[in-house]
């Protein structure tokens, strides 16, 4: 092959990247500096050494009995987790409980690791893969009453939990003593396995955590049911706010509730409540698409967001055990595949965070963010409606000489008659960037053209060596 072949070659390989978004898909981005939390349950996720199985007596596969789960099954899913664009691992309680309890918050010591689980060595180590993945850990703290402490309390519990602790007792927070012992025993485990925050399911009407957890760290107060109020949590989940996001996705043509900026953790389940998935079919809606508007939805917000594991593969359960299933990996990827398409577009234009959200005119069953930024400015239109929907703006609201680039579906808008028409599909939503208006995209034309070029001089050159070849013979 002679030097002109060689070069047109190389030229026809390297023509694509005149065309900058070529390859954007394979980009790797900074995750966002919000919370992006995949929650899970240490024994149902993956079972990673089945060594410490031999503790477990459960040779029926009992739902309601541990599995095998442990430290290592999740070290070994990470990129799994961080894939569909989480850049925090939340997990269940990993303190030496009672062996028939697969969820752990039937506490035996504060102070030991479950060895079930993979014990103190492979929690060790997961913590420190989860950092080296620059992906941050949040540990459940559970408040069963072990003889520690020096009162307890009934706890304040939803039917799930009911179900679940039966007549256990819990710490009293608001005793001075215990409050104490527990604000130490969560400053050791802290300082010594260096975990980055802790959550808890709070089950004490009234408690403030600045009482009884350490300063300094990142804190999540889990609330499970209507009537229950805390305080001084980092972070806080309240049921209200869990069952109105539920309702707004849970079908179409529903309120949408608007962003509140104040910290709040948007979730639609957890351990002890139903699953988002059984409500949705209940309603006779496709989970797939109920759970894909949901987690858009979420993406937009400027807080922490917490999934709950399994909701990539639509689990659906109503009690314990099938809340808390088994995860199964050999699933249909349509969900996981879109919940990394997402996550990708926010964190590719993370930007949009940095500025104030507006909330649009819009009707019952969309709803219309404006992210007003210092550089370029985005909407992001849900439209969980049964019907299409054209939301129409004017150029009071869009500045002049400017386009809307839509960046998950592709859908690009240019004014027409001094308006701007967003036209969306049912059960729909597509995030826009505000760019300065352009024709042809001028890169990829030149690009294409090139290519064209490069590739009918490329033939024209073999074709004349190949017939200077047969005149020599």
């Amino acid at each position: 092959m002679n030097k002109w072949t060689k070069l047109v070659i190389a030229v026809i390989l390297m023509a694509p990247l005149f065309n900058g978004y070529a390859f954007a898909k394979d980009k790797e981005f900074e995750d966002v500096k919000y919370p992006r939390i995949y929650s899970l349950v240490v024994d149902r996720f993956m079972n990673g050494n089945n060594d410490n199985n031999k503790m477990i007596k459960n040779n029926d596969k009992s739902e309601n009995l541990p599995l095998g789960g442990d430290f290592q099954g999740i070290k070994s899913k990470l990129d799994y987790i961080h894939d569909m664009g989480f850049n925090t691992v939340h997990i269940s309680p990993v303190f030496s409980h009672e062996q028939n309890d697969f969820l752990g918050y039937k506490v035996n010591n504060y102070d030991e690791i479950d060895k079930v689980l993979g014990g103190e060595k492979a929690f060790k180590s997961l913590i420190k893969e989860v950092h080296k993945k620059d992906m941050k850990i949040i540990v459940d703290m559970p408040t069963t009453y072990t003889d520690t402490f020096k009162q307890s309390v009934n706890g304040d519990l939803n039917s799930v939990q009911k179900s679940y602790f039966k007549n256990d007792k819990f710490i009293d927070l608001k005793n001075n003593e215990n409050q104490g012992i527990y604000k130490s025993k969560v400053k050791k485990f802290i300082d010594q396995y260096e975990v980055d925050g802790i959550s808890m399911n709070i089950v004490q009407d009234g408690i403030d955590a600045q009482a009884f957890l350490p300063e300094g760290i990142d804190t999540y107060g889990i609330i499970n049911k209507d009537g229950i109020d805390a305080k001084n949590f980092k972070h806080l989940s309240t049921n209200k706010k869990r069952t109105a996001l539920q309702d707004a996705f849970k079908t179409v043509n529903t309120n949408i509730p608007s962003y509140k900026e104040d910290g709040e953790v948007l979730l639609a389940d957890t351990w002890f409540t139903e699953r988002f998935t059984k409500h949705a079919a209940d309603e006779n809606m496709f989970p797939g698409t109920r759970i894909k508007q949901l987690m858009t939805y979420m993406w937009g917000y400027k807080g922490p967001i917490m999934m709950n594991y399994g909701t990539e593969i639509a689990v659906n359960g109503s009690n314990i055990e099938t809340i808390n299933q088994l995860q199964n990996f050999r699933t249909d990827k349509e969900v996981i595949d879109y919940l990394e398409k997402i996550s990708d577009t926010f964190k590719q234009y993370q930007e949009l965070f940095e500025g104030e959200v507006k909330v649009l005119p819009h009707n019952k069953g969309t709803n219309v963010f404006y992210y007003d930024t210092n550089t370029i400015d985005y909407i992001l239109n849900v439209n969980d409606s049964s019907n299409s929907k054209k939301v129409t703006l004017t150029d009071k609201v869009i500045e002049k000489n400017k386009m809307l680039s839509g960046l998950i579906l592709g859908d690009n808008i240019k004014k027409k008659n001094n308006q701007y028409d967003l036209i969306t599909d049912r059960e729909e939503s597509e995030l826009y960037a505000v760019i300065n208006e352009r024709g042809l995209n001028n890169s990829y034309f030149i690009a294409a053209i090139l290519v064209v070029l490069l590739f009918g001089l490329f033939i024209f050159l073999v074709s004349r060596r190949s017939k200077r070849q047969r005149n020599k013979s």
